[in-house]
């Protein structure tokens, strides 16, 4: 029995189907569309914008109506062994079959993870870190519940994730070393992180090491291929596109309007 959950984007035949089966499964429309006949929910068209919850052993019937891709999340009745999903949010979220719509912020998260899935659908780890993210994402939309062990996340310490960066700015900081700072799973360790700053773990990195290197072109001596060193910037040419980005100016701009001041 696999334990977690598995993401896939894969079209609905249109020839046509039905079954059960002994997981629960959540299918997000994505591309074109497909009919759906849920037991005791009845017929509706899925596409962008809405999905539906199968629990497992609920009759379903499915046909794609032309060129269609809808991502496919299936979960072992054993997920909750993984520490990402809990035995009680799955219970809650597929207590019956039914329908659901969606908001634009869940499409552009649906859209994202949909283009994980195709270049890297390949990879387990991948897929369950995908399924647990869109879980998440769609039981607080659906039930307006906390997720339950939400003290778990109780863990994760911004000023020490901070700390680590700003002593590191020279090296990379993957998201796993982020994630066992704070004791938590990865997909824990995501949700939490874009709960509390809005960014991806590698936005705020950035964000931190632009911070940074900023505050030297204008307080600083170092050269700007030393700062772009200093900071983790690949080259100056990598830093001079970044500070263009965030402020209009290149770096030698901002030294300027500094000494000027």
């Amino acid at each position: 029995m696999w334990l977690g959950g598995l993401s896939r984007l894969e079209p609905m035949p249109q020839t046509g189907g039905r079954h059960h089966h002994s997981h629960h499964q959540v299918v997000l429309g994505f591309e074109g569309n497909a009919a759906f006949e849920l037991e005791g929910e009845g017929g509706d068209q899925l596409c962008l914008g809405n999905g539906c919850l199968v629990p497992t052993q609920s009759d379903h019937a499915f046909q794609g109506l032309g060129d269609n891709r809808m991502v496919v999340l299936d979960f072992s009745v054993d997920a909750s062994i993984d520490s990402s999903i809990d035995h009680e949010m799955l219970c809650r979220l597929f207590d019956r079959p039914h329908y659901f719509q969606l908001d634009a912020q869940f499409g552009s998260l649906l859209t994202a993870m949909a283009r994980e899935i195709d270049q890297f659908g390949h990879d387990p780890h991948m897929q369950q870190h995908v399924s647990a993210l869109l879980l998440h994402s769609l039981y607080q939309r659906l039930t307006g519940r906390a997720v339950p062990g939400q003290e778990s996340l109780g863990r994760f310490d911004l000023s020490r994730i901070d700390q680590m960066i700003r002593h590191r700015l020279q090296e990379k900081v993957s998201v796993t070393e982020m994630a066992d700072l704070c004791h938590m799973s990865i997909s824990q360790f995501h949700l939490r992180f874009r709960q509390v700053t809005g960014m991806t773990p590698y936005q705020y990195v950035m964000k931190l090491r632009l911070d940074q290197a900023i505050w030297l072109l204008r307080c600083s001596s170092h050269s700007i291929a030393d700062i772009a060193l200093e900071t983790g910037f690949s080259n100056q040419s990598a830093l001079t596109h970044a500070v263009k980005n965030r402020t209009g100016h290149s770096p030698g701009q901002i030294r300027k309007q500094a000494s000027a001041h």
